[in-house]
Formats: structure tokens, sequence, C-alpha cells
């Protein structure tokens, strides 16, 4: 009797969170995807029309462009990748004032997406920050309309990730160093290895898991990006990304596409992650 009462409790317990996972995770996924195969507008009846959006997306050059524009964005990562680990091996160690300044390096990733693309859409301006600076310095040939040029639009508005998400990056980075025991910097330093062969040798080697999964992570934000070049531009001007491209579509009534967009953007997240699952299996 204990046990049946037991069971009954447990089961209670789980029953709304496994509803709640059911009805606002599960059923909409399939239910999107289920629309991706038709021209529904957000109302009215479904209208199956097979692959067609799909087809659309590979097709289409304006669609395969802004999966390019990602490409900007995984490219931003690797600076970005570098100067956070960088930053945390010169740093690694106990001092004063470590917890201020780690708050200060983390406090753009803090920062509201509104705030940033305001910031920078002052300094992109063709009168704004950056220009007035390259003026300054005489280095007038490196003015650019930078919001404008279809050239150096994304690579601009990318850049602007490598100081917004570096803070994430070396917090990650600087809490890996912290867990490596200082005796083997120790013997090292007795064995006279060089401050490279000790990162190439002990740090890289100690925090590669954390090293992937921030590559893992650039990688699916990547695919993911919305809010900064929707907020600055609108996905203008050749800035378009798949979440913008999504959002549109559903303001335009275009539900199907928006929902067979969509669908890939969760299919390419979904790979990555597996992916990363595998590959740190294999590592352990």
């Amino acid at each position: 009797m204990k046990n049946g009462k037991r069971t009954l409790f447990i089961i209670a317990f789980l029953l709304i969170p496994v509803l709640h996972l059911l009805i606002f995770s599960y059923v909409p996924i399939i239910g999107n995807f289920v629309v991706s195969f038709t021209n529904w507008k957000g109302f009215g009846d479904l209208e199956f029309i097979g692959l067609r959006n799909y087809k659309k997306l590979f097709t289409n050059t304006e669609y395969i462009a802004m999966f390019k524009n990602c490409g900007w964005y995984l490219l931003a990562a690797i600076p970005q990748l570098v100067f956070a680990f960088l930053l945390a091996v010169v740093i690694n160690g106990k001092f004063r004032g470590l917890n201020v300044f780690k708050g200060i390096l983390i406090l753009p990733y803090l920062l509201n997406g509104v705030i940033v693309s305001t910031i920078f859409i002052i300094f992109f301006q063709n009168s704004g920050s950056l220009n007035t600076i390259l003026g300054m310095l005489h280095l007038d040939v490196f003015q650019h309309k930078w919001l404008q040029d279809l050239k150096i639009v994304n690579p601009a508005i990318a850049s602007i990730s490598i100081w917004r998400y570096y803070g994430m990056n070396f917090i990650m980075f600087f809490g890996a160093l912290q867990a490596i025991p200082p005796e083997l910097y120790e013997a090292a330093l007795l064995d006279g290895c060089t401050k490279w062969q000790e990162i190439r040798y002990i740090s890289i080697p100690f925090i590669r898991k954390v090293l992937f999964i921030n590559i893992i992570l650039s990688i699916s934000g990547s695919i993911q990006v919305f809010e900064i070049p929707y907020i600055m531009l609108n996905g203008s001007n050749g800035t378009l990304t798949p979440v913008i491209q999504i959002q549109q579509s559903m303001y335009d009534n275009r539900v199907g596409f928006a929902a067979a967009l969509s669908v890939l953007v969760f299919l390419i997240v979904m790979i990555v992650i597996t992916l990363q699952k595998i590959l740190v299996k294999e590592e352990d």
C-alpha cells in the first residue's frame, strides 16, 4: 500500500512538468514541421505544397546569401576566442580586485541588445565615432560608410560580437585555467619551459573540453543571429539572417515558409549539439 501511494505521489509530481513539456515543446515542434509543408498564411485552411518551401530555401540566391552572412559571425568568433583565451592566460592567478576586473570584462555580454545596437549605430555612422577617430589619426583613407557599403556591412556588424561575447568566453577559459594544479606550472618552470610551451602542453590540453564547447556555442550562435542586425538595419543592405527572415516571413503572412526555415535552423543547431556530445564523449 505504501509503495502504491509513493508511486502515485511521484506520478502526480511528474505529471505537470511532463504535460508542460509536451504541450509547450513537442506539440509545437511537430505542428511547426507539419506547417512547413504548407503555404499557410496564419489563418484559413492548410494547403499542402510538399517540399516547395524547402526547395525555395536551397535554390533562391537571396536565401542562400543569408546563410553566407552567418559565416561572418562564425569568422568573428576566431579572434573573439583567441583574445579571450590569451586574456585568461595573462591574468590567470589571484590578485586584488580580480572579481571587479572580471565584472568589467563580462559587462558587454550583460548589456541589452538594444543598448549594444544603439552604441554601434553611433560608432559606425558616417560621422560617427569610428570615422572621427580615423580622421583624428589622419587615416582618412580607411573611412567608410560602414553600414551602407554592401561589401563591408556584414563584417562590420559581425565584429560587434567580438566585443560583446569575449567576456563570456574569458570567464569560461579563466575558470578552466584556475582548475589546473599550480604544481604543473611550477614543475614546467623548473624544467626550463617557456610560456608558450606551458600554454601548449599544459593549459590547452587541460581546457580542451571548454575550448571545444566555446567553439560549438559559436557555431550554433552564428546560425541564430538576430537582434544586432535586426535592430541596426532590420536585415537590409544585405544583412539578412535566417532568424530575421523568419520574423519577416511571419509578418508577411508566409507562415508556411517561416516554419520551413525554422525547421532548417533547428536541424542545423541539433546537428551541431549532437556532434558536440559525440566528440566530447569520445574525448572522455
